[in-house]
């Protein structure tokens, strides 16, 4: 099995939220490739190579608040 790291996130409190397990699928910034980030009970995890909370993250972060607050 291998290991994925989840970042906490500064926005939200995912531990036992509901859309802990969603998979959000992100282009890749090439425009050639996507990854996936995935909400954790302990943050978001991403399948970039990234090795620090990525752009990727903060774009679903962002994303989910103005649909949750904004809508």
């Amino acid at each position: 099995m291998k290991f994925v790291k989840s970042w906490p996130s500064n926005i939200i409190n995912t531990k036992d939220h509901w859309a802990v397990g969603t998979v959000w699928k992100m282009v890749a910034s090439s425009g050639k490739g996507s990854y996936n980030v995935t909400m954790t009970d302990k943050g978001f995890s991403c399948t970039c190579p990234a090795f620090r909370r990525c752009k990727h993250i903060q774009s679903v972060e962002e994303r989910f608040i103005e649909e949750v607050y904004y809508v």
